[in-house]
């Protein structure tokens, strides 16, 4: 429909409509930056500032956050592991969460419960 037949108020609810879509373009890029930032300052505190990458990023401090969890906490499942990752990356997908267990325990870092969906932390080897 050519621009020239839309009413009045037709053009207003359009313009509208584009406008809306210009501030939440702003709001997405301003929630980018602010992410960024936030990573920083998470590197910042957790001393992994030599990490470049921002998945790499994230998947040191979810990878922190289990071993810290698991001191803590010991044999635990992996959705308790899950949400207490989160508070490091609030976008972190559940399967990619699997991922990095499953990247640890090859690393040695973490093992399979007894349990399905329980883990722990390995038992350095005794000097």
């Amino acid at each position: 429909m050519s621009e020239e037949n839309l009413s009045y108020f037709e053009k207003r609810l359009t313009h509208e409509v584009e406008e809306i879509e210009k501030r939440i373009k702003s709001l997405h890029d301003e929630k980018a930056v602010l992410l960024r930032q936030l990573a920083k300052a998470r590197a910042d505190r957790t001393g992994i500032q030599s990490v470049t990458r921002k998945n790499s990023l994230y998947r040191v401090l979810a990878e922190n956050s289990v071993v810290e969890y698991l001191k803590k906490n010991g044999r635990t499942s992996t959705s308790q592991l899950y949400q207490n990752a989160r508070l490091t990356n609030f976008d972190l997908k559940e399967a990619t969460f699997r991922t990095y267990l499953h990247r640890m325990k090859r690393k040695d870092m973490v093992k399979t419960s007894r349990n399905v969906g329980y883990w722990e932390l390995v038992s350095p080897p005794a000097p």
